[in-house]
């Protein structure tokens, strides 16, 4: 019997035993994926920890019309977002799909800080803080782009900057 029929009839007998039935068999697929023919375990690059996925990035694949740009993230002034997308500002602004949550956990927390629910920033490009009303902070970038913080980050901002 394949395994798609078992399934199948395992929900006609009870949804939360073919769940369950479906959690085993997922697990024990994951682990299979994770040793070779012989049963053992992959090589680290085999299982993509040697390609560094679960290290912050150094560089975003960026689609831009018909070609892929790569976008070092050293050059990254700030972070906008934008719906889903994200506005990569660098010397030149691109469009990258993914939203500004997703990409910040992939980035370096040391190098990059989220200042409102809308913006980050890379902290070395920081060049002034202007303190405004209830604990938010004009901030003023290195191509002198000025962003407000959110009052919601203001204790990331202050501990950021060492301002406590």
């Amino acid at each position: 019997m394949d395994e798609g029929k078992n399934f199948r009839v395992l929900k006609s007998a009870g949804y939360s035993q073919a769940m369950k039935w479906k959690m085993q068999h997922s697990s024990a697929t994951v682990e299979r994926r994770n040793l070779d023919d012989g049963g053992e375990p992959l090589p680290a690059l085999a299982r993509g920890e040697a390609l560094g996925l679960s290290s912050p990035l150094a560089r975003i694949a960026v689609r831009s019309m018909n070609r892929i740009v790569i976008v070092q993230v050293t050059d990254i002034i700030c972070l906008d977002a934008e719906d889903n997308y994200v506005k990569i500002r660098t010397d030149r602004p691109y469009l990258h799909k993914e939203t500004l949550t997703r990409l910040m956990s992939r980035l370096d927390p040391t190098s990059f800080l989220r200042v409102h629910r809308s913006h980050a920033v890379n902290l070395r490009e920081v060049r002034e803080l202007r303190p405004q009303v209830h604990g938010e902070y004009a901030i003023v970038l290195s191509d002198g782009t000025e962003l407000m913080s959110g009052r919601s980050y203001k204790d990331q901002v202050r501990k950021a900057f060492a301002l406590d």
